[in-house]
């Protein structure tokens, strides 16, 4: 649901490409941060990564999409999504339909990206590409399949603090688990560990 409703608010907003930079830099951060401080507990290709390379690559391919008819964008999306649901387990398809895919695709951390990861490879958040830029896309859709004059309220800011909670929300997350994690470190050493 999270990924549906990123792509659905990417066209509340402007600047779809440098947001994308910024939110992958900040998954970037994330690879990095774990990577010295907790490599038991690493992130790669994590839920921001994603993200970023989403908007990256609607923000590239904007014009293209735009032509797409919303309803037709959201239903191809969707069915992609369903189809590629299953590639990290090694196959395309619907229930009983099946198309194997060859494990030489399966070797390294740039197929890893794709959703085509090796036996090996590991990290505690994990969203490849595949399937999901497909979801991503279903709900750029559906805003337009939703109507643009529907959502024209969700622009303007009813409640001031949720408005800005909305707008620093990438900055929120990155905060988010260092001060949970600070808080429980002093509660247990203040509780006796």
């Amino acid at each position: 649901m999270f990924i549906l409703l990123s792509g659905f608010c990417v066209q509340l907003g402007h600047h779809t490409l440098r947001r994308g930079a910024q939110v992958f830099g900040a998954g970037a951060l994330v690879t990095a941060v774990t990577l010295l401080f907790m490599p038991e507990d690493r992130v790669i290709f994590g839920v921001l990564t994603l993200l970023g390379s989403a908007m990256l690559l609607t923000g590239l391919l904007e014009k293209p999409l735009r032509r797409i008819p919303p309803a037709a964008g959201f239903a191809i999306s969707a069915a992609l999504f369903a189809l590629t649901r299953n590639v990290s387990v090694g196959y395309l398809g619907f229930g009983s339909l099946r198309l194997w895919l060859p494990q030489t695709l399966y070797v390294n951390y740039v197929t890893a990206y794709f959703c085509f990861y090796p036996w090996w490879f590991y990290s505690t958040d994990y969203f490849a590409l595949l399937p999901w830029l497909f979801l991503f896309w279903a709900g750029y859709f559906l805003y337009d399949v939703v109507g643009r004059q529907r959502m024209e309220p969700l622009r303007r800011s009813i409640c001031p603090p949720l408005g800005w909670l909305g707008r620093h929300s990438l900055l929120l997350y990155l905060l988010h688990q260092p001060v949970i994690y600070g808080v429980l470190l002093v509660v247990f050493r203040v509780l006796g560990g």
